[in-house]
């Protein structure tokens, strides 16, 4: 029986795709001030930030050293990977009516993080966004040194909780951290991936749109 429902942050609870969006665009204006922040070769670098972002899952050096490589432009990695941490959590947009989904399920189910990445960002992230008051716990990578996919994140929520890994369900966007993890783990994974192009034959539960978790854990 599932007593409680652990979220991923990035790419989850956010749009992290337009989050990411966001922050890249503000980037550009200072790289690229001569350009239309509107037009059409403006956007064309943002969205070849995006590709070169691989979903977050690279460093952000790789974003900007790129940057300088092909546009022959002179930028700072250092200071940018430190304005990325710092100024990211300011540009967050959430999942459709993600907080109105969170509450509901909290009025049944225990609710809490597990997220991947540096301590200060990801509590911001939370913290801006007004989601932190809806979780009894948070876990970030960057306060442990353990990271997703390693199983022990997840059993240390679970210790916390006080729950069996078996009673916890997990939801995250991510296959190769979110649910590789949550399933060595020992909890229920459910990829919420909403490109319904992408395949996979494994026996895990997946959904498309954030709010068919209200379906899933029969909460109206």
């Amino acid at each position: 029986m599932i007593k409680a429902i652990l979220f991923d942050y990035d790419g989850t609870l956010s749009n992290r795709m337009q989050s990411a969006y966001n922050k890249y665009k503000a980037d550009c204006k200072e790289i690229f001030p001569e350009l239309d922040p509107n037009g059409v070769e403006f956007d064309a670098i943002v969205q070849r930030c995006l590709n070169w972002d691989e979903f977050g899952t690279i460093t952000k050096s790789h974003v900007y050293e790129n940057l300088n490589r092909v546009y022959k432009v002179n930028v700072d990695v250092g200071k940018y990977m430190d304005k990325w941490v710092k100024e990211f959590p300011l540009y967050q947009v959430l999942q459709k009516d993600c907080k109105e989904i969170v509450e509901k399920l909290g009025k049944k189910y225990r609710l809490g993080v597990i997220t991947n990445g540096s301590s200060y960002s990801q509590h911001a992230k939370l913290e801006n966004t007004g989601l932190k008051k809806y979780f009894e716990c948070v876990f970030v990578s960057g306060d442990y040194g353990i990271h997703k996919p390693n199983k022990e994140i997840f059993l240390m929520a679970a210790k916390e909780m006080n729950l069996k890994p078996e009673e916890i369900a997990f939801i995250g966007d991510t296959y190769a951290t979110d649910i590789l993890g949550a399933h060595r783990a020992g909890m229920y994974p459910i990829w919420f991936f909403n490109d319904p192009l992408r395949g996979s034959d494994a026996d895990i539960k997946r959904i498309h749109h954030f709010d068919e978790l209200l379906e899933i854990f029969d909460v109206e």
